[in-house]
């Protein structure tokens, strides 16, 4: 099946379908057992400040918002210190992804590797070689898509999500 697929920097009149995407992947996660975003973050007011600091991407699909990331470029707090084990570089020039997520109605169709790839292939052409993720130890899909796109598990980084801080899975790609 052919399919128009693309990313591009996410606009404010996107927020409406992102932020239903995001519920879904908070609702999905809970049904997976993952208390990964239960505690109300990421929020629509995440979503704004990604927008307004022109952070945010979305994977369009025959037309319509079907996923949605957050790019930061920049040293990220949270991964300053990493645990049982180390990034490749002491560099803080990188890329971080967040926020990375597909609407339900284009799961189980490789999508997730297609945006991701477009990031890559984003990024890399503004001279970025050095890319940063995180996701929680039980959540299988995410990792599939990290490892199948590259990255390397590093170590573990805590996240900050609201009350507690919590374990993530960190994972870092450098492209030559």
């Amino acid at each position: 099946m052919n399919m128009l697929v693309y990313m591009r920097q996410a606009k404010n009149n996107d927020l409406v379908d992102i932020v239903a995407i995001i519920e879904a992947a908070r609702l999905y996660l809970k049904q997976q057992g993952i208390n990964q975003w239960q505690l109300g973050y990421p929020n629509q007011e995440t979503i704004l400040n990604d927008l307004n600091q022109k952070n945010g991407y979305v994977l369009i699909v025959e037309g319509q918002v079907a996923g949605y990331a957050a790019i930061v470029s920049g040293e990220e707090p949270s991964y300053t210190k990493i645990e049982s084990g180390h990034w490749l570089n002491k560099a803080t020039d990188y890329v971080a992804i967040h926020r990375l997520a597909l609407s339900p109605l284009y799961r189980g169709q490789k999508l997730t590797q297609r945006f991701m790839t477009a990031i890559l292939t984003y990024f890399f052409e503004q001279q970025v070689i050095d890319f940063r993720i995180d996701t929680h130890p039980k959540n299988m899909p995410m990792q599939a898509v990290i490892r199948d796109n590259g990255f390397t598990k590093q170590g573990i980084v805590r996240i900050d999500e609201g009350t507690n801080s919590s374990i993530r899975w960190a994972y870092q790609l450098l492209l030559k």
